[in-house]
């Protein structure tokens, strides 16, 4: 190979077959996957249906044309706001060339249109609930086939009523379709398969819901047991024939209905949905990607000046260095694309030469590009962003930054396959064999998934007439088993169960019952692009030209027409901080090294010092504590005011003994398993909030009990 420090592969184009017949949309000849589920749906065949197609396959038709010409009302959840904003577009265009298109109304439902444009269409509405309330009602009165795109927070709080009010108009859907599933943690699934299959089973004169759409990579192992067997609806997977047993006539035929090709080669029965990339592998540490470009930068500008390129990072910070060098470079349309700016995308999208970005262009964002430049430091991302590479038949390139391991694993394959155009699904499978592996521990579905579940069955127990709670608590009781157990912890019964939910406080339930866990975040007012949001306040500290401030004084610096937003934003933050761009700044780190940015983090003061040093760790469990304060070095203005803040909040803590890298090789976390620095007065520290304060809490038991003798001694949580 003729540089050491890169492997290299040709991987083959992905085309799928068309299957001409009479489709309801206009101009469209259809996929094998997307005639499997307008069947099923046609057909009215209840079923948990999973399309695995590639991305830019055509998934978002796939079940859209079928529930609107049948008139099948609809929620469809996006894992991102942004997302689903980008969806309202595309389905918005698409409504005039689906028969039936003229009959629905689609609704695009986030806090941020609840708090703003439905705020100004129902005045008449003190909250977000009453919002929402009024709108579906309003909706489902026009008889109309009513689309809801919202995410998973607003639909888990729907239908846990959280909300202040009871909204009963999430039973009159008859389509729930669940995107981008295979991105969401193990907590977020099991939350969301364990109340759709809730909603599916109960009878259909109270729950309408009868069809379960995930769109989603290939269901790995222990997902696809989910769908088979914890689920109550029939399973199918639309890659195959759907829920016939002999293909539907549309996509009869002996011709596969995908292919791989080569340059030129694909036939004209074909669409391409993946082009023929070369790709080039090189090695860089997990959040060390623009290190590593930037010190190769004659060879990286070299690179862009051969097309229109997307760059995807990790960490904002990296972002930061490598927009800046480009900016300076002799480049043309350089744009970028992250939490801190978000103004503006589909113009950027429109006319970027190169476009640096991170996971906010992952999914949900449309874009053409000629090559991207990328990190993959997890399977699931190095997947995601090499498949942005799509609905294009040109040779395309694409430059990834992996873990070292990672590469040097790879380095006897690209040898073996010099030469090849190399089958997509071939080269998947051998990737992902060799990531390591840091995903969340299978015990979290019963120490935790088993207990927000219980603490759902018993409200439900409440809300039923006295007659029939017998009957709600021995079927929740079976899905408890059917989804978390599955005789895989044969020692657990429902009297553990029962123990555990009572030993659990009520602040930990209350951070179960929520989709998403919390972390400490801040309120921003962005100077340069005059809007206002919450963002993460480690890489604030670390990262940014900032200042804290009262409340009060912050309202006189922003805007009047954002001051609601701050009303909206607030009750999940933490202080009030004006952002003014980056900070360049170095510190002093270990052994005197200079490190970017300052140096950042929390200390161990209150209640949060007494779980440390009061509870040994194989007794220690997460809990929802005060007192959190932060030390950075040098000093940023206002932040004795952010301490006061902080000092007042709750958030959920896990503390351990030891160095952040030491807990992450103990545990397997890997270097996105977000653990920060704790001064601690007795030793080194770190802390985990929220659900990753869950997970980490699993991994130690988990430890404990390889040594423990009995199963009873783990349940003492």
């Amino acid at each position: 190979m003729s540089n050491p420090d890169s492997v290299s592969f040709q991987l083959a184009g992905l085309g799928l077959r068309t299957y001409p017949g009479e489709y309801p949309v206009d101009g469209i000849t259809p996929y094998r996957h997307q005639w499997a589920l307008h069947d099923a749906l046609t057909a009215r065949e209840p079923g948990t249906f999973v399309n695995d197609a590639p991305t830019g396959g055509g998934k978002t038709l796939s079940w859209l044309a079928p529930v609107i010409s049948e008139g099948l009302s609809t929620v469809a959840v996006y894992p991102t706001n942004a997302l689903i904003e980008d969806q309202n577009r595309n389905i918005s265009d698409l409504l005039s060339d689906v028969d039936g298109g003229d009959n629905c109304q689609l609704l695009a439902v986030t806090s941020e249109t609840l708090q703003n444009e439905y705020a100004e269409q129902f005045p008449e509405a003190s909250s977000n609930g009453k919002r929402l309330s009024l709108l579906l009602k309003q909706a489902f009165s026009s008889r109309r086939t009513v689309i809801l795109l919202t995410n998973p927070d607003i639909f888990v709080l729907l239908r846990r009523e959280i909300y202040r009010e009871r909204i009963g108009e999430i039973k009159r859907f008859e389509v729930a379709v669940v995107d981008e599933f295979h991105r969401a943690t193990r907590k977020e699934r099991n939350t969301m398969l364990f109340l759709l299959d809730e909603m599916y089973d109960t009878n259909e004169s109270i729950c309408r819901l009868n069809y379960l759409v995930f769109l989603s990579a290939t269901p790995e192992v222990r997902l696809e047991r989910q769908f088979e067997e914890a689920m109550i609806a029939p399973y199918y997977r639309v890659d195959d024939f759907g829920w016939r047993n002999t293909p539907h006539p549309a996509i009869s035929g002996e011709t596969p209905s995908t292919i791989s090709f080569s340059p030129g080669n694909l036939p004209a029965d074909y669409r391409a949905v993946l082009p023929p990339v070369d790709l080039l592998i090189e090695p860089a540490p997990t959040f060390g990607t623009a290190t590593e470009m930037l010190d190769n930068d004659e060879v990286v500008l070299e690179r862009l000046a051969t097309g229109r390129t997307v760059i995807m990072l990790d960490g904002v910070h990296e972002i930061d260095r490598v927009y800046d060098r480009l900016c300076r470079a002799d480049l043309t349309r350089v744009e970028r694309i992250d939490g801190f700016h978000r103004d503006g995308v589909r113009e950027k999208i429109d006319t970027f030469d190169t476009l640096v970005s991170n996971s906010a262009v992952e999914v949900g964002v449309d874009f053409d590009t000629d090559q991207i430049v990328f990190s993959g430091h997890d399977a699931a991302s190095f997947f995601q962003r090499l498949g942005r590479l799509r609905t294009r038949s040109d040779r395309s390139a694409a430059f990834a930054y992996a873990p070292p391991y990672l590469f040097h694993d790879l380095e006897p394959l690209a040898d073996s396959l010099s030469g090849r155009w190399v089958d997509r699904s071939e080269f998947e499978k051998r990737v992902k064999s060799a990531y390591v592996d840091s995903s969340t521990p299978a015990s979290f579905d019963w120490r935790y998934s088993a207990v927000e579940a219980y603490d759902h069955v018993e409200e439900r127990v409440e809300d039923a007439p006295p007659d029939d709670q017998l009957a709600v608590r021995k079927a929740g009781w079976h899905r408890i088993e059917s989804h978390f157990f599955n005789g895989e912890q044969g020692g657990l019964s429902e009297s553990d169960l029962q123990r555990i939910h009572e030993v659990a406080n009520s602040e930990l339930l209350k951070t179960l019952k929520t989709y998403r866990g919390e972390s400490v975040q801040t309120l921003v007012y962005n100077q340069r692009s005059q809007t206002v949001q919450t963002y993460n306040l480690p890489y604030l500290l670390r990262h940014s030209d900032i200042s804290f401030h009262t409340r009060d004084d912050f309202l006189t610096h922003i805007p009047s027409e954002l001051i609601d937003q701050v009303s909206r934003l607030e009750p999940y933050s933490s202080g009030y901080c004006i952002y003014r761009g980056e900070y360049d700044g170095q510190s002093s780190g270990i052994d005197g090294d200079q490190v970017s940015g300052r140096l950042f983090t929390y200390k161990a003061t209150g209640e949060l010092y007494s779980l440390l040093s009061d509870h040994p760790r194989d007794i220690r469990t997460p809990e929802v504590c005060t007192g959190l304060e932060v030390e950075v070095t040098p000093s940023v203005n206002g932040v004795d005011i952010l301490k006061d803040d902080l000092s007042t909040d709750q958030i959920l803590c896990y503390p351990l003994e030891g160095h952040v890298s030491q807990i992450q090789n103990q545990y397997s976390l890997g270097s996105f398993g977000f653990i920060y620095s704790l001064l601690y007065s007795e030793g080194e520290a770190a802390v985990a909030f929220g659900h990753d304060a869950l997970y980490l809490h699993c991994r130690v038991q988990d430890k404990i009990q390889e040594k423990s003798s009995t199963f009873d001694e783990v349940l003492d949580f």
